[in-house]
């Protein structure tokens, strides 16, 4: 086993940053589905029963009964919202706490290290990258599947990028960036069945397990 890529295919580093990654962003959106936001909670119906009579049928005592329970059921129905607000809000500063370090971390704030690993992953990668020469193609794949993995890979790299920092930029506050996460997500999954697509078609990924790994 070499360290750099060359002729003989991938070397250890590249398929260690590889491996890392899909790690990673298994490990990262399982947690992100697992969290609980204040999208999350449900919508109640806060009209209490036989509130429809109301306006003439019922009397001032019945309205005012009316309208206090009504009023408690959206108390507590924000208050649900705040509280899963707040555990996705609370991921950030639960970073600079004692929380990491006792190992008691939220899935938020979890989901917001796992970011921070992938972006610093693929800053490796594209360092790497860099300064470390591709193995020669994989003969197996023709010249249109060269040139779609050569475009998907550069997706899927940029992506590496955008869906944390956009994540991030989610759990500190920002929610108008929801449709841009909601966007890099979907083409992430795009780029990634058609990078699984080619490979798989042409048998080529075993390689980056134990020899030239696929598409390169």
């Amino acid at each position: 086993m070499r360290w750099r890529n060359g002729e003989h295919g991938y070397g250890i580093v590249t398929k260690v940053l590889h491996w890392s990654t899909v790690a990673l962003l298994v490990t990262q959106l399982t947690v992100g589905y697992m969290m609980e936001t204040d999208g999350d909670v449900p919508d109640v119906d806060c009209d209490p029963p036989g509130e429809d009579r109301s306006g003439g049928d019922t009397s001032d005592a019945e309205e005012e009964q009316y309208d206090r329970l009504e009023d408690r059921c959206e108390a507590a129905q924000y208050l649900r919202e705040e509280r899963a607000d707040d555990a996705v809000g609370a991921a950030w500063s639960d970073l600079w706490s004692g929380d990491l370090a006792d190992g008691e971390l939220s899935l938020a704030g979890w989901h917001v290290l796992l970011g921070l690993a992938i972006v610093a992953v693929g800053v490796l990668r594209v360092v790497w990258r860099r300064t470390t020469p591709l193995p020669p193609w994989d003969v197996r794949l023709t010249a249109t599947d060269r040139t779609v993995l050569h475009r998907v890979e550069r997706v899927l790299l940029a992506l590496l990028f955008v869906v944390p920092a956009t994540g991030i930029a989610l759990v500190v506050g920002s929610d108008d960036l929801v449709p841009l996460h909601i966007a890099a997500h979907l083409c992430f999954y795009a780029a990634l069945a058609v990078h699984l697509f080619v490979v798989l078609r042409r048998r080529v990924v075993g390689r980056m397990l134990w020899g030239r790994p696929a598409g390169r």
